[in-house]
């Protein structure tokens, strides 16, 4: 389910998380439980305040900059100035029927610039990125990896060293995602040696 979470973010429909599936409540298989007047539709505070689990974790994270970027909270979808679509290479969308895969950078005037993907498919997938000269691609979310790894905050211990294995990667401004997996990657400036 975390992995596709980030469609929460740029989704202004239907929520792709339940009450409760931050700390794994379960229905247990019912899904017409609206006449039940008892725990299966209760949300269980006691629960949530227990939860200290990953994905409780990472709904918060992702929550939080969802907050934080202006451009995922616009009241109108974006037009071609703030947005541009990709596939496995910059600029070039697969929208055929067979494809499982979509990226799209959005600029943001609070984070730079995103580049958001999806990869739907069994198959992993080494991704081109778009060229931004002065700019360097850096890694946030990758829910390929184990928590912490998914979300790298600023204040995460081993982020650096989480970020250094796919420096070879990002220094071609490529980017590996594995199957079933969002990314968001985000723009800043390269740092002079």
């Amino acid at each position: 389910m975390r992995n596709f979470f980030v469609c929460l973010m740029v989704s202004q429909g239907v929520p792709m998380l339940c009450m409760g599936d931050e700390y794994g409540h379960t229905k247990g298989g019912n899904n017409n439980t609206y006449c039940h007047d008892n725990y299966i539709n209760y949300f269980r505070w006691d629960k949530k305040e227990e939860s200290s689990s990953d994905f409780f974790r990472f709904c918060c994270l992702m929550t939080k900059f969802r907050q934080e970027c202006e451009s995922l909270g616009l009241n109108d979808f974006p037009t071609a100035e703030r947005l541009q679509w990709h596939g496995h290479a910059p600029g070039v969308p697969d929208w055929s029927d067979t494809s499982r895969f979509v990226a799209f950078t959005l600029m943001d005037s609070v984070k730079r610039e995103l580049y958001i993907a999806f990869n739907a498919t069994h198959l992993a997938v080494i991704i081109s990125l778009p060229e931004r000269p002065g700019y360097r691609w850096e890694p946030l979310v990758d829910t390929s990896k184990p928590a912490p790894f998914d979300f790298l905050t600023s204040d995460l211990p081993e982020r650096d060293t989480a970020v250094k294995q796919y420096a070879h990667f990002l220094d071609t401004n490529l980017y590996p995602m594995l199957s079933y997996s969002s990314v968001i990657l985000l723009l800043s400036p390269v740092e002079d040696p």
